[in-house]
């Protein structure tokens, strides 16, 4: 938004001297004009004349410009760090803005240093309640995560007064232009405490999960606008009463820009040459998270043992213990298997790739859909509630092959490899799904509600 008069113009009209007024103000100023002007014709000749002379002998006054800087709007970004999810949307938003010179500029800020003062875990335990649930997810408790969830949302209920206090302290200091939620569990704490801080600002929540799962974990009532990736979730945004105006059905979901940079059959060609992979051997990639897991250390040897011909990528993440075990494989594996820890090459790895073994989480699931890799996921007891659905999703639409446990995945990779019909059949379907633009789409959305906003909040 520039200067105050051009903050100004889009609600009035050109006044032709270079400002431009509100259709009220204009017209009392025409009519002022208008009375000048008659009584200035109605003045007796000489005195006119005298008048003439002074308007016209008068030197030119020079406009005296006021510079009003750019005010750039801000939309508030909510994270959590319970997970890899929640942040890697935050960062693909991020890039997206910057790379497209969005109209405004997000200021990210997780929810856990805003309410920490009120985290109940922290209190009993010491540890924080993003902490926790990444400890549960290490340690492979997440049986307990479907109980624990509904103590968490019944806490919330219980201290919601005290954590909507909490937050408008926090939402007194700046009004956003908006508040973007790529966070669950506390979406109803945020509603409360910017409809009583901020009338007005509007609220959206992007779904960074395939479906909600209910009650009080992503979608509450009241929102201005929710974004989601499914038909799914949209459905479920309904049920609960939110208008379907208000809920916006993205293409997918949320990608990293470099997705749309890297890819193809150029970077498959480039990358296997790089690894020394043969073109027509059967690549498959292991993906588990930004921190790896346990199994990829016996999965990536029961692979290489099952057929000399197959190849394997081993993304181990930030976990360099896994990463060192997996080298030692790779050093008697004759080129085999290609290990490597954090990366950002996750998108030319996984187009060089035939084949994505993961967990079903929905961050790796778009990644290899958008690169038209066919997948092979586990649903058990094990599997975490708000993915359970994934696998379904998988299985329901024919895009990959879903097993109860990881020591089925080598029998598994071997029924696609002997099947071209079948493996036929997945990338057709994964072809079929809409092109991912969900990231882009999410930046008009944001700016649209911006830009719908008075503009007297941005100017603060």
């Amino acid at each position: 938004m520039k200067a105050r008069r051009a903050a100004f113009k889009p609600r009035g009209v050109g006044s032709g001297f270079g400002v431009a007024f509100p259709p009220d103000v204009l017209q009392d100023v025409q009519v002022a004009a208008h009375q000048i002007f008659r009584t200035f014709i109605s003045c007796p000749p000489p005195l006119r004349a005298v008048l003439e002379v002074r308007l016209h002998s008068r030197p030119p006054r020079l406009r005296k410009e006021v510079a009003v800087p750019d005010v750039i709007p801000e939309v508030l970004l909510l994270v959590v760090d319970a997970g890899g999810g929640h942040r890697s949307a935050a960062r693909a938003l991020l890039a997206a803005a910057e790379e497209r010179g969005a109209p405004f500029r997000f200021r990210v800020e997780s929810l856990e240093s805003l309410l920490g003062s009120l985290d109940f875990l922290r209190k009993r335990t010491g540890l924080s309640f993003e902490d926790g649930y990444n400890l549960i997810l290490r340690r492979r408790w997440t049986v307990l995560l479907v109980p624990l969830l509904r103590v968490l949302h019944a806490l919330i209920a219980l201290r919601r007064p005290a954590l909507v206090r909490e937050m408008r302290r926090f939402l007194a200091g700046r009004r956003p232009a908006a508040v973007l939620s790529v966070t669950p569990n506390f979406n109803g704490v945020v509603r409360d405490a910017l409809r009583a801080e901020h009338p007005g600002v509007p609220l959206l929540v992007l779904l960074t999960d395939f479906a909600d799962f209910p009650p009080h974990f992503w979608i509450e009532p009241g929102f201005t606008r929710v974004l989601v990736g499914t038909d799914e979730a949209a459905a479920q945004a309904g049920a609960i009463g939110i208008p379907p105006e208000r809920v916006s059905r993205l293409s997918g979901m949320v990608l990293h820009p470099r997705f749309y940079r890297t890819g193809g059959a150029e970077a498959r060609t480039r990358v296997r040459r790089e690894l020394g992979f043969p073109e027509e051997a059967l690549t498959v990639m292991l993906l588990f998270g930004g921190k790896g897991s346990p199994e990829m250390e016996p999965l990536a040897a029961r692979l290489l043992e099952a057929d000399p011909g197959w190849r394997v990528i081993a993304v181990c993440g930030d976990n360099p213990g896994l990463a060192a075990k997996l080298s030692a494989i790779a050093g008697k594996a004759g080129g085999r298997l290609f290990p490597v820890g954090f990366t950002d090459r996750v998108a030319e790895l996984m187009a060089a790739s035939d084949l994505l073994v993961t967990k079903p989480g929905p961050g790796s699931l778009a990644e290899a859909f958008h690169q038209g890799v066919p997948v092979v996921v586990t649903r058990n007891r094990h599997t975490i509630p708000q993915e359970r659905f994934n696998t379904r999703f998988v299985e329901e639409r024919g895009l990959g092959l879903v097993v109860r446990h990881w020591r089925e995945i080598p029998e598994a990779v071997a029924a696609f490899a002997r099947d071209p019909a079948g493996r036929a059949r997945i990338e057709d379907a994964i072809a079929a799904l809409p092109g991912n633009r969900a990231v882009y789409e999410a930046l008009e959305i944001v700016g649209s509600e911006v830009d719908r906003a008075d503009p007297a909040r941005m100017i603060r």
